[in-house]
């Protein structure tokens, strides 16, 4: 399959081929006419062909789904990610397939497309493509949303429980004001405290990486733009 995935991924074809087209060449429905018009398809067809299980045909239309959000980007751009992507361990082919692998669903296999297409137009480094990579395996990405409610360095009072999934993750932390000053009040009657203050507010701060997802978040889910 790595060989043709990298075929799809560099060929000049890829923005002619839709989500109903991978559709239609996994129900073995794409004709001779279509091969022809579209020829790196046949790359796909052999995948189909040698890859025949219910799970293999589930793998391949997660691929493509991320290889789609590619189709926007031109040749150079794809062979500049493949480039940065690749040592001596592994091919870029095998990282990105390694990656999809972990993604258990077809939208994490879409914002994991748009994030590689970041990549290889150039608007994000190697550490932070990498970094966002195993967040968006990791996460329930309706909770990422969070964020967005934060700015770049600013303290914020929350109820953690709120926003303890994204706590969790790393987004965000925990920073601890000055206690507010004990001070002795004047009672009025015998019920009234004797003393103020002593309190402690936590203020939560975006993560280098919250900071990482914030910067990017709308290019990775565009849906949620207002």
């Amino acid at each position: 399959m790595r060989e043709q995935f990298n075929a799809i991924m560099k060929s000049e074809d890829l923005k002619d081929i839709s989500i109903d087209l991978v559709e239609k060449v996994l129900d073995n429905e794409i004709t001779n006419d279509v091969l022809k018009e579209i020829p790196i398809l046949k790359s796909l067809v052999a995948v189909r062909n040698i890859y025949t299980s219910y799970t293999d045909r589930i793998f391949i239309k997660k691929a493509m789904n991320v290889l789609l959000e590619l189709g926007e980007t031109n040749l150079k751009e794809r062979i500049e990610l493949t480039s940065d992507l690749e040592d001596e361990d592994e091919s870029a082919a095998e990282k990105i397939l390694m990656a999809i692998d972990r993604l258990e669903n077809i939208k994490k296999c879409k914002v994991y497309g748009r994030l590689c297409r970041l990549k290889a137009q150039g608007k994000i480094d190697l550490e932070a493509f990498l970094r966002l990579t195993k967040l968006i395996q990791d996460a329930y990405l309706d909770d990422l949303i969070l964020v967005t409610n934060f700015k770049r360095g600013e303290k914020k009072v929350i109820h953690e429980g709120d926003y303890f999934s994204i706590l969790s993750l790393g987004l965000i932390y925990q920073e601890p004001s000055e206690q507010v000053p004990i001070q002795r009040v004047q009672q009025y009657d015998e019920y009234d405290p004797e003393f103020k203050g002593g309190e402690i507010e936590f203020n939560y701060l975006l993560s280098d990486l919250g900071e990482i997802l914030l910067y990017y978040y709308y290019e990775l889910f565009p849906e949620d733009k207002k």
